[in-house]
């Protein structure tokens, strides 16, 4: 039973009001558990009554009280954990006055004074002011929410704290975690949890306690604890908390699944995210860090391509942007993890959209570098080592260890790569032993580098073992030579006839004694 579903039939407002002096006078001489008595009973006739702001005064009362009696650092938390249950659970207890009881036992939790956070909107970062379309836009979206909030508010028959609930509720702010060690603040986490548990009407507050678990775990160095605390929230099927928070919430889960070492979870969690959402610039701090996980992902699973698209997308960020040295870092990281990815279509249509991003030019080396990919010429390993090898290897990327090394492999596989290709291009038939030559490899490697792309469908290639000859036109057949000299004809006899008729015409002209015009 809730407000909506039964109406108001008593006031009980004075009650409280002359109750509530004498329930504080009573817990301050060390008498809590006759005022929770009186509390307890007048409770009753406002829930019976329907009385939300009364009913929610005196639940927040008794857990006030039992908070600060006989002082902040002398709780009873035993007793707070069993009053918060047991009020919860009453018999047609008020879901909005149970909500208010959880928020403010929350408050507990954190510093005394602490505000609240506005889960809704981030800060704007003055590099990253919108542009009066921009603005327009937004200011429209936000009436429209504003609207939905009003509507939804009037609805559920809520609206703004009632002036002697904010008060009580600012009172048990400025308490606070006074008092609270560790092992306290760990009951009373388990309590809100155990209390929220299968309710729908609390489950932001329930998420962002168990949030609040899950960071403890982690700073104990249990994070696979953390991260099944975390888990079992679906925060994206929550309609009371805003889009903001359940994006930070999703993040934090990709986060601990990473420190984890489930990659694959991580994917499908980052799947629950629409970047589309990051185009808003208050929103620009979760999209750094979305893509900084999303790029830790792609590199643990060597998907090179990918990372140079994440890498792409933190660029288009105009803080980023107006920050030269990030800027050109990120440019940096553009570039090598393209060239390093596979060759494919999409790769090589990224190639060409990167190599026109404007202010490429800062990072001059990077540049030349994409730019031998793109040119359709030879490029000897030994000349790219020896240019581009000291500049490369003293970054994180190519620095000497497990992961350097796989990463500078990887480089000298695709400049071999490129090779072969531009090689299929300009010959129809070549030696494996000058193959080997122009690749700077063995034989073996040489043909095993060619096997790959034939395999993969890049390049079309045959070799010829005993003769030692690689073949990269593939032999037509007799239908497909008849077909090709049968349109050659044509093109001929076409040819033939317009000059006949040319000369036939110059015939007519020279007899008939005209001049033909220029």
């Amino acid at each position: 039973m809730n407000a909506a579903e039964k109406k108001q039939e008593a006031d009980l407002s004075p009650d409280v009001d002359a109750l509530e002096p004498t329930a504080r006078q009573l817990a301050s001489s060390g008498k809590l558990p006759e005022a929770l008595e009186k509390l307890n009973a007048l409770e009753k006739k406002a829930r019976n009554a329907a009385d939300l702001t009364s009913t929610t005064r005196l639940l927040l009362l008794s857990i006030l009280l039992i908070r600060i009696s006989p002082s902040a650092k002398q709780t009873d938390w035993a007793l707070l954990a069993e009053t918060l249950g047991a009020l919860a659970r009453k018999h047609g207890q008020l879901k909005q006055a149970v909500t208010r009881m959880v928020q403010l036992a929350m408050r507990f939790l954190h510093a005394p004074g602490e505000p609240d956070v506005d889960e809704e909107m981030g800060e704007l970062d003055p590099l990253d002011e919108p542009s009066e379309q921009e603005k327009a836009a937004k200011e429209k979206d936000e009436k429209k929410r504003k609207a939905g909030e009003e509507r939804e508010i009037e609805d559920k028959g809520e609206g703004q704290l009632e002036p002697r609930v904010q008060k009580l509720m600012e009172e048990a702010r400025a308490v606070g975690n006074e008092g609270v060690d560790e092992e306290q603040r760990m009951k009373l986490i388990e309590s809100l949890r155990t209390v929220t548990e299968g309710k729908i009407f609390v489950e932001v507050e329930r998420a962002r306690v168990t949030r609040l678990l899950s960071s403890i775990l982690y700073s104990r160095g249990d994070v696979a604890g953390a991260t099944e605390a975390l888990q079992e929230l679906a925060v994206e099927t929550f309609g009371s908390m805003g889009r903001r928070e359940k994006t930070s919430f999703i993040l934090e889960q990709m986060r601990l699944n990473l420190e984890k070492g489930d990659y694959t979870r991580c994917n499908i969690v980052s799947r629950k995210i629409n970047t589309k959402f990051f185009d808003d610039s208050r929103n620009h701090d979760l999209k750094l860090t979305y893509y900084a996980l999303m790029e830790r992902y792609a590199l643990h699973e060597k998907k090179h391509l990918d990372v140079c698209r994440y890498a792409r997308a933190v660029l288009a960020t105009p803080r980023i942007q107006r920050d030269e040295a990030r800027a050109r870092e990120v440019l940096r990281s553009v570039v090598v993890f393209l060239v390093l990815a596979p060759y494919d279509n999409e790769q090589s249509d990224l190639m060409a959209r990167v190599e026109e991003t404007e202010g490429l030019e800062r990072v001059p080396e990077h540049k030349n570098l994409l730019k031998c990919f793109t040119t359709p010429e030879l490029m000897r390993w030994p000349g790219i080592e020896a240019l581009y090898g000291p500049l490369l290897r003293a970054t994180p990327t190519f620095e000497p260890g497990t992961d350097g090394d796989y990463r500078w492999e990887e480089l000298h596989k695709r400049v071999v790569e490129h090779n072969i290709r531009v090689i299929a291009k300009y010959y129809t038939k070549i030696t494996l032993q000058r193959l080997s030559e122009l690749l700077d490899l063995s034989p073996d490697a040489a043909e095993a580098a060619l096997a790959k792309l034939v395999q993969g469908g890049t390049v079309y290639g045959k070799i010829d073992r005993p003769a030692g000859v690689v073949a990269f036109v593939k032999r037509r057949e007799t239908a497909e030579h008849l077909n090709a000299w049968s349109a050659d004809m044509g093109q001929l006899l076409a040819l033939v006839e317009a000059t006949s008729h040319l000369i036939s015409r110059e015939h007519a002209i020279s007899k008939a004694g005209l001049v033909a015009p220029a």
